[in-house]
C-alpha cells in the first residue's frame, strides 16, 4: 500500500482504539503488516517513481495534518499513523537509482505474500481502504 493509505489507517486506529499508546503502536506495525496482504499497486517499478514517491508522502503529511487540525485528534492518532507508515521508508531505496533493497519489515520480503495488484484496480483498491478509513474516522469521531 501507499504511504497515504498506511498513514491515515493509522491516524484512524490512533483515534479511534480503546487501548494504550504501547499497544496501538503496535497494532499500527500489524495493520500495515496486514495491508500490505491486500492487492495493490506498488509505484516503485514506475519510470515515474520519484515522482509518486514524493506525491505520496506530500499527500499523507497533508490528509494526517489536516484530518488532526479538522478533528482535532490527539497525539496518540498521530503516533499511529508515524508507526503504520514507517514501514514504508524501508522501500525508500526502491526509488533511487542504485538501490540495494534491503529489506527489514516481514511484509516487504521476498517471501512474504505481498498483494499485488494492475495499475487501475490496484489503485482503485487503495483508493477505497484510504477513503474508508477517513470516512470511519470523521462519522466516529464527528
Amino acid at each position: 500500500m501507499w504511504v497515504t493509505v498506511h498513514a491515515v489507517s493509522g491516524l484512524t486506529l490512533g483515534a479511534l482504539a480503546p487501548v494504550g499508546v504501547i499497544l496501538t503502536l503496535v497494532c499500527a506495525l500489524v495493520l500495515h503488516l496486514l495491508l500490505d496482504l491486500v492487492p495493490h499497486w506498488d509505484y516503485t517499478g514506475h519510470r515515474r517513481r520519484t515522482m509518486w514517491a514524493v506525491l505520496d508522502v506530500a499527500v499523507s503529511i497533508a490528509a494526517v495534518v489536516a484530518l488532526v487540525l479538522l478533528l482535532d485528534l490527539t497525539g496518540k492518532a498521530v503516533l499511529a499513523a508515524i508507526v503504520s507508515a514507517l514501514p514504508d521508508l524501508d522501500v525508500f531505496d526502491a526509488v533511487l537509482p542504485r538501490s540495494k533493497h534491503r529489506r527489514w519489515f516481514p511484509s516487504h520480503w521476498g517471501r512474504f505474500p505481498h498483494g499485488k495488484a494492475r495499475p487501475a484496480i490496484g489503485i482503485l483498491v487503495q483508493s477505497v481502504v484510504g477513503l474508508g478509513a477517513i470516512a470511519w474516522l470523521m462519522v466516529a469521531t464527528g
